[in-house]
């Protein structure tokens, strides 16, 4: 039997700029950032998460902060 998909977690992307990003996904389409947090492979990159009020499944987006 075929394992069932229902739906998605999250979507990951690469952002060169995280001040701008946060400006553009919290401040201009106004979603909530969820949580900041260390790239656990790359210490020194945050992981930016951003979702709905709740941070639901199906709704969190995050970026990898990468120059």
């Amino acid at each position: 039997m075929k394992p069932e998909i229902t739906g998605i977690h999250h979507v990951t992307a690469i952002a060169s700029d995280p001040q701008r990003n946060i400006d553009f996904y919290a401040g201009l389409l106004g979603l909530r950032m969820v949580k900041k947090t260390v790239n656990f492979d790359d210490p020194s990159a945050y992981h930016l998460y951003y979702g709905d009020e709740h941070g639901s499944p199906g709704s969190i987006v995050t970026f990898f902060y990468w120059p």
